[in-house]
């Protein structure tokens, strides 16, 4: 058995029995399921210590001393370079390699989802890593713009960056532009938190979401717009949003289900410590210069088809070392379909890590000039996959708890002020603050948290000398 294999589920020996289930659905049964009396638990608000894994900087192979240098000149979290740096090398390799994989050959597109608190760097980083592929669409720009007309001659829009859009609107700059494009924003929440992802068009979004990163032709059919059938389109994203404005999407088991959070490389790290004043100038450092360079090279060696397609890709192929570190790892990965699993909580984040794999160490491979998947580079992309399927572990666990300790810190904060510090749950759904207590999930699963902890109990009442239990109403515990 490859030891760098089993290293995987190392990552998750820490996750105690009794985790909620796939995607973590079910928070309130599973905080008081088995029985337990009032506060038996014996934890407090608050106890729990998860830490975001540490960012495999050396499983960026070509890329890892860009990541360095940027990391340590601009104050910045790894996983928020190494986030952004992995996806714009995506977007410059994806239209013009694809990559071989367990299941046929894929496309070296990439989905990032960073979540980062305000002022921890997001356009920063962005600002920094996207400049090459900004200068090379300006100068496709200029060109076009300075080049006198021709008759009867198509031209293609030479745009590869969007901050915002639809899916539709992507579709449609699929079909008079560059063949191969992404969405990258340091303001994520106008992507998850906007028309396309709202409640009624997010199954749709998504699905849509899915054929693109999976490389499938465009196939559309309107009534008004007619047919659009596109080939050979690439598509790469990265979206960077902060906690509170993903925490609905990010809850939505359906985006799981779906089959939207599997295919997303995610990163969710600690937020900055204290800073003192550095300037940095990234421009006049030699190996972001290098990097700018390199992207604005891939870009221009990528050729279209007359017809807007992607030219015909060439493919990174495994070695056989490689291919059966692969194959070890999907069989490990495979066992996450076990109930009894400890991977079972991550499911559709396991079963899909060899083909992230894949994608990483294809775009790590292209970026270098590779034609082949080393063993070392196969290992790289699974170190990054990996810390990915940790961080989802994070965000669907411990993460998801820290969350509904907050709700119920505010809901206990709010009892105490109550008259007698007791309350129905109606009362709370009616006049709770913060007002987004007022919410029957929350208002649950705070209830849930606070009994758990022995800080809250049925609210009691004595009337004619006999003791009456107001089922409806709670109470807080004193000195608890």
């Amino acid at each position: 058995m490859n030891e760098f294999v089993s290293g995987i589920e190392e990552l998750f020996d820490q996750q105690q029995a009794g985790e909620r289930g796939e995607s973590g659905e079910n928070s309130e049964t599973a905080r008081v399921s088995g029985g337990r009396k009032l506060g038996e638990s014996g934890r407090k608000l608050g106890e729990f210590a998860y830490r975001s894994p540490e960012y495999p900087v050396d499983a960026l192979g070509p890329l890892a001393e860009l990541c360095q240098t940027i990391t340590l000149n601009a104050q910045l979290n790894p996983a928020i370079v190494g986030q952004s740096i992995l996806a714009a090398a995506s977007l410059v390799t994806q239209g013009g390699f694809e990559v071989e994989t367990l299941a046929g050959y894929k496309p070296l597109s990439i989905y990032a989802l960073t979540v980062a608190e305000s002022g921890d760097g997001k356009s920063t980083a962005e600002s920094i890593v996207l400049r090459g592929i900004q200068q090379h669409q300006k100068e496709q720009h200029d060109a076009i713009r300075n080049k006198p007309p021709v008759e009867g001659e198509r031209e293609i829009e030479p745009y590869l960056l969007a901050s915002d859009a639809t899916v539709q609107g992507v579709i449609k700059g699929f079909k008079n532009g560059w063949p191969s494009q992404g969405i990258f924003t340091a303001e994520g929440a106008t992507m998850l938190c906007g028309w396309g992802m709202a409640a009624e068009h997010r199954a749709n979004t998504s699905a849509n979401l899915n054929k693109l990163w999976d490389g499938e032709a465009v196939s559309v059919q309107r009534g008004m717009s007619g047919r659009i059938q596109l080939y050979n389109r690439r598509f790469c994203a990265h979206w960077m949003i902060q906690p509170d404005a993903a925490q609905d999407a990010l809850a939505d088991p359906n985006l799981s289900s779906i089959g939207l959070w599997p295919r997303f490389m995610v990163s969710w790290p600690e937020p900055l410590p204290p800073r003192k004043y550095l300037q940095y100038k990234p421009w006049h450092d030699p190996i972001v210069k290098a990097f700018w360079d390199r992207c604005k090279e891939m870009l221009r060696d990528q050729a279209i088809t007359d017809d807007g397609e992607c030219g015909e890709f060439r493919t990174i192929r495994l070695s056989d070392p490689a291919k059966q570190i692969l194959v070890e790892t999907f069989e490990r990965m495979e066992q996450a379909r076990d109930p009894a699993h400890k991977l079972h909580s991550v499911k559709p984040f396991a079963v899909r890590l060899c083909e992230l794999a894949c994608r990483n160490s294809g775009v790590l491979a292209a970026y270098a000039g590779e034609d082949i998947i080393s063993d070392e580079r196969m290992k790289s992309g699974i170190a990054l996959a990996g810390y990915s399927l940790d961080s989802w572990r994070g965000i669907f666990g411990q993460r998801e708890d820290l969350t509904h300790d907050k709700w119920a810190r505010e809901l206990h904060a709010w009892l105490l002020k109550r008259p007698g510090q007791r309350a129905s749950e109606t009362d709370i759904l009616k006049t709770a603050t913060p007002k987004h207590l007022r919410n029957k999930h929350k208002r649950d699963t705070a209830l849930s948290v606070l009994r758990e902890c022995g800080m809250i109990q049925k609210a009691v009442d004595t009337v004619a000398g006999e003791i009456r239990i107001a089922h409806a109403e709670w109470e807080v515990i004193q000195d608890a």
